[in-house]
């Protein structure tokens, strides 16, 4: 097995618990196309981690137009971040995770965000999270529609050759089931579930998952876990 030499991480659910938003968001979509809500299981195993374009083909609009992906996107995205905003506690990213991100980054260790997020979410974590703290876009891998989504390797097969490693260097934090399936599918080295605790576990039986975290108070115990500590 390959040491581990860097880390990527999804975003959405992982490093920012923002499932209930999220959720929040979809189902007045699919209030507004008329279809019937789904539950957190559904959501979370079907809808967490995909690109709205797909999102779009499979469960609102089959056939879409690119001005249909873009309406949904300026839909779902407006509600999203509207939601973000009036929240009653305001938005901040795990617990442990902004002392982990400090540590890496002052030892040096590559990481990198791959997250199935379009841009302007991107920005918007840039301006109400604060995340250029730590990252930049040169280590953000982000929907730019160039690739498929998760549970396609494609996004982290790009943030590995983004580190310059090799897919199997690399250890991915990962809260949804198709991006657990995208990171298995790219052959990382070490996968690591982490999602919010009141959530249906993204975790199914062909799944390779080596360790299962609700935050990142236990930072120290996730590096030494896989080496880097």
């Amino acid at each position: 097995m390959s040491k581990i030499k860097g880390l990527l991480f999804d975003f959405n659910g992982t490093l920012f618990f923002d499932s209930q938003y999220h959720f929040d968001a979809f189902s007045a979509c699919l209030d507004k196309y008329g279809l019937p809500r789904q539950n957190k299981e559904f959501i979370v195993k079907n809808i967490f981690g995909r690109t709205n374009s797909e999102i779009v083909n499979k469960h609102f609009k089959p056939n879409a137009t690119e001005d249909d992906i873009k309406y949904f996107t300026d839909l779902k995205e407006g509600l999203y971040m509207d939601i973000c905003r009036t929240s009653p506690q305001r938005p901040a990213l795990v617990d442990g995770a902004c002392e982990f991100l400090d540590y890496i980054k002052a030892n040096n260790i590559p990481f990198c965000m791959a997250t199935g997020s379009p841009l302007i979410n991107v920005k918007f974590y840039f301006e109400e999270l604060g995340i250029g703290r730590w990252f930049s876009f040169d280590n953000i891998v982000y929907d730019n529609g160039t690739f498929p989504g998760k549970p396609a390797p494609d996004i982290y097969l790009i943030a590995a050759q983004r580190l310059g490693l090799d897919p199997s260097e690399c250890a991915v934090f990962e809260d949804g089931t198709s991006g657990l399936r995208a990171a298995n599918a790219a052959g990382v080295g070490k996968t690591i579930a982490v999602w919010e605790k009141e959530y249906p576990s993204p975790i199914t039986d062909e799944l390779r998952v080596d360790a299962k975290y609700h935050d990142f108070t236990d930072w120290k115990q996730m590096l030494s876990s896989i080496g880097l500590l």
